[in-house]
This record gives C-alpha cells, sequence and structure tokens, in this order.
C-alpha cells in the first residue's frame, strides 16, 4: 500500500514543475477563449430570436479547433507562404 501510494506521489510530482505548469496554463488559456466565445454568442442569437439551426450551423466554425490536432501536422510540416519563418 505504502509503495503504491509512494508511485503516485511521484508520479504526480512531474506536474509540479514550473515547465510542466506553464504548459498546463498555456493550454486551458487557448482553450478557454473559445468555449466562453461560443458559448455566450449561442446565447446571445438564441436571444435575438436566431433559430437553433441556424445556430447549429455556425456551431460548425467550433470544428476547426476541435479537429485541430488533425491538421496543425500539416502546417508545421508544409511550407505555407504566410505560416513560415523562412
Amino acid at each position: 500500500m505504502h509503495a503504491a501510494l509512494s508511485g503516485w506521489l511521484h508520479a504526480f510530482r512531474i506536474y509540479t514543475h514550473p515547465r510542466v505548469l506553464g504548459m498546463l496554463s498555456l493550454g486551458f488559456s487557448a482553450g478557454l477563449p473559445l468555449l466562453l466565445v461560443l458559448g455566450t454568442l449561442s446565447f446571445w442569437l438564441r436571444e435575438a430570436g436566431i433559430d437553433r439551426s441556424t445556430i447549429g450551423h455556425l456551431s460548425w466554425i467550433g470544428l476547426a479547433y476541435g479537429f485541430k490536432w488533425l491538421w496543425s501536422p500539416l502546417v508545421d510540416r508544409l511550407p505555407l507562404p504566410l505560416l513560415t519563418r523562412f
């Protein structure tokens, strides 16, 4: 029991390093605005009398961010004219 608890504490201790905490805060702060904007926007549109199907079609915009893990490696690999350093 004590050895298992010690293993968990050692594994958890990794997440207290400053670099890991920095990446955690960057990831959280990158996703939070999307949640706030899309949630608030759909509420405002509903209050303005926009029908649900139109609001649903607008939510498709969020799929680009949701599937960023699929297309971001392509952006990193391909030399796109305005997105590369060199």
